[in-house]
């Protein structure tokens, strides 16, 4: 007996077989188990902040040196003697040559025409990790005519700055379970296990101060004067954002 099967009959086999394939295709994926355990997982996301003070460790001075002239040659010879004895005079006070940075400029003059006025500088960065040892330096650079910012910029050293991080991670950690546990009780609910952890970044720029009416004067008989190195405090903080599982 022969069996004869017409173009509906196969689209309408066809249309079985797909409704079958993309059942089976359903229920292999699970598209509705978020955790493969056919449970819908809640999760809560909170941000933890940390703040401390901390007193800067490390002091950058940047003194500059100028010439101004029509001879270059000339201005670079005195440029290059200011420059190598202050040089000399900050590590003869105990900093580092490898805490000693030299960098000579033109500003913007590439060339200059005979007879024509320009300008040479030397800029000087020296970092002193001891405030007593940054008092020194100063002293000293207020004895000379270096320009520029002659106090030092306080900042944190590279060792302090992982001391203030972990600090700063560890206390914002306890404000973001702080948090979380707070909104979770607002939903009948429990803190489960960490899902993410995302560490923010902290700030540890510091600038120097001077006490309410302090004042930088020379007596015209004196030949140097003291102006004290008042680090103060800085701020640094440390953000953390964590995703908890709600039970």
């Amino acid at each position: 007996m022969a069996v004869t099967i017409t173009g509906k009959d196969f689209y309408k086999w066809l249309h079985i077989v797909l409704l079958i394939a993309i059942l089976g295709l359903l229920l292999w994926s699970k598209p509705w188990d978020t955790n493969g355990s056919g449970d819908t997982v809640r999760t809560i996301r909170v941000s933890g902040e940390a703040t401390i003070d901390a007193v800067p460790d490390e002091f950058v001075f940047y003194p500059r040196f100028e010439q101004t002239g029509t001879d270059q040659e000339a201005l670079k010879t005195r440029l290059t003697k200011q420059a190598n004895d202050a040089v000399e005079a900050i590590q003869n006070l105990g900093v580092p040559e490898d805490k000693i940075s030299l960098d000579a400029s033109s500003y913007d003059r590439w060339y200059w025409e005979d007879d024509e006025e320009g300008v040479l500088s030397a800029q000087i960065t020296a970092t002193v990790n001891d405030r007593e040892l940054a008092q020194e330096v100063q002293d000293y650079l207020l004895t000379t005519s270096a320009k520029g910012q002659l106090t030092p910029q306080p900042t944190f050293s590279k060792d302090k700055q992982k001391q203030l991080e972990s600090e700063a991670v560890a206390e914002a950690s306890k404000d973001a379970r702080s948090k979380a546990e707070a909104q979770a009780a607002l939903f009948d609910a429990q803190l489960g296990d960490v899902v993410t952890v995302d560490q923010g970044r902290g700030f540890d720029e510091a600038y120097p101060y001077l006490n309410d009416g302090a004042e930088l004067s020379f007596a015209e008989d004196s030949v140097s004067s003291t102006l004290p190195v008042l680090p103060g405090e800085d701020e640094y903080t440390q953000n953390v954002n964590v995703t908890y599982e709600l039970r």
